[in-house]
Parts: structure tokens; C-alpha cells; sequence
């Protein structure tokens, strides 16, 4: 049975450790991104930075005592001068990750649940998530808890 906590310091090796993963699960499709091992303790450092600076929250998921997962969010504003003031603020989901052999089993829908309650409770009417466009499971994971697209951002190499 998966059980969803607050995140505790003594998560701090966990979510490194999944930091991690979620960078070398991406490199595989952007060949630009840092190694993981150089990213994960800093990265890990702002995401716990951001989420007690900006009103937000970790939340872990564990399955017989072991965390296998997490998700992070806090508040943003959205500066666009076109958005109706109303909807300025909003969550944003920094991070989702589940251990690769528990996917598929609705724990990253637990996770967002939760954290979309959490975030709720600290007054946020709407709520962003990103992915690297490469990442469909994570798309498709998105769109099947019920997040549709709002922006899209194309690149090109120039040279």
C-alpha cells in the first residue's frame, strides 16, 4: 500500500537520489543536460530552498516503509501582462518521480492529488507542471490527471 507523507529531513538522500534519476531519465532525449550525479545535490538544495521560501510543500511517497517517490510544488506569479490579475498565482509543480519499477501503478496520480490539495490549502486556484517534450510518459500522465497544455516553448540549435 503506498502511503503519501510530508517530506522529512531525513528524506534528503532519497530525493537527491531521485533527482538524480529524473536528470538521466531526461539526458537520454537531451543530449545538453548535465549528468545527474552534477546536478542532484544543488538541485535537491533549491527545490527545498523554493518550496519554504515560496509557500509550497514536498510530499513522498512510500510503499512498506521504503520512499519511492515525491513530488514538489510551491507558489509562482505569472508576470505576463496579458493574464487577469486574478489568475497571476498560481502552484507550480517543480518535480514528480516515481521508482521506474513502480510505474504505472497510480502513484503519480497519488502524488499529484496531494499536492494539489496541499497547494489548495495554501490558496492556489490553478496549477502548472512542466515536462521536456521528449518525456510522453510524463505527458501522459499529465493529461490523464486531467492537465491539459497551456504554453509550449519550441527550440532550435543554432549553428
Amino acid at each position: 500500500m503506498i502511503q503519501i507523507d510530508p517530506y522529512h529531513p531525513d528524506d534528503l538522500s532519497s530525493l537527491v537520489k531521485f533527482v538524480e534519476a529524473i536528470q538521466e531519465y531526461e539526458r537520454r532525449d537531451v543530449r545538453w543536460l548535465k549528468p545527474g550525479h552534477e546536478i542532484a545535490d544543488d538541485y535537491a538544495a533549491t527545490i527545498i530552498r523554493n518550496v519554504d521560501e515560496k509557500g509550497g510543500a514536498i510530499l513522498v511517497a512510500r510503499q512498506d516503509g521504503r520512499t519511492v517517490g515525491f513530488v514538489s510544488a510551491w507558489t509562482e506569479v505569472d508576470e505576463d501582462p496579458l493574464l487577469q490579475e486574478n489568475v497571476r498565482q498560481h502552484a507550480y509543480v517543480s518535480d514528480l518521480y516515481v521508482d521506474e519499477t513502480l510505474r504505472r501503478n497510480g502513484i503519480a496520480s497519488k502524488l499529484l492529488t496531494e499536492i494539489e490539495k496541499a497547494m489548495r490549502g495554501r490558496r492556489c486556484s490553478r496549477i502548472r507542471i512542466c515536462s521536456k517534450a521528449a518525456n510522453r510518459a510524463a505527458m501522459e500522465c499529465y493529461k490523464s490527471a486531467g492537465y491539459q497544455p497551456y504554453e509550449v516553448i519550441f527550440s532550435k540549435e543554432l549553428g
